[in-house]
């Protein structure tokens, strides 16, 4: 089964330019994280938000992510978090565990100081998986996580 790309929207560049982006990404499987970031970072930029406005924190490992997450969102300074991970299955239950919570801490962090909060975080079974993922294509999640996190915001604007 061949995966669909996420088409982009159209995006009012005199918003976007406002905007203040963090990303967290971390430090396990550097390659990886560097490529969801750049393209992120690219697809981001593409679409008017200026390459300033977007700051990069460096969690150690996946476990870490959420609390990086709570204190981005608690300084007020960001208008969405994007947050990349990779996490592969091994023999344990670890896997299962860090993903399960990291997920749900994150959007907990997302609801409770209403902040958009895109999570990349890759569940794997399989380093391959992850690199379908993360590689330099245009399935790269780093584009998914930027288009997902603009559209929110998007969204959220015609609300308010």
């Amino acid at each position: 089964m061949q995966r669909k790309h996420v088409t982009p929207a159209k995006f009012d560049h005199t918003v976007t330019q406002k905007l203040k982006i963090a990303i967290i990404r971390t430090d396990y499987y550097q390659e990886l994280n560097d490529n969801l970031e750049q393209y992120c970072r690219q697809t981001l930029v593409e679409h008017g938000v200026k390459e300033e406005n977007i700051t990069t924190f460096i969690a150690p490992g996946s476990w870490e992510i959420p609390l990086v997450a709570q204190t981005i969102a608690q300084s007020k300074e960001f208008d969405a978090i994007v947050a990349f991970g990779v996490i592969v299955k091994g023999e344990t239950y670890h896997f299962d565990m860090i993903a399960n919570e990291c997920a749900h801490a994150l959007m907990q962090v997302s609801l409770e100081y209403s902040i958009p909060l895109a999570i990349e975080v890759l569940a794997v079974h399989d380093i391959a998986q992850a690199k379908a993922r993360a590689s330099k294509n245009t399935h790269n999640k780093g584009i998914e996580g930027a288009i997902a996190i603009l559209k929110t915001l998007q969204t959220l604007g015609s609300i308010q």
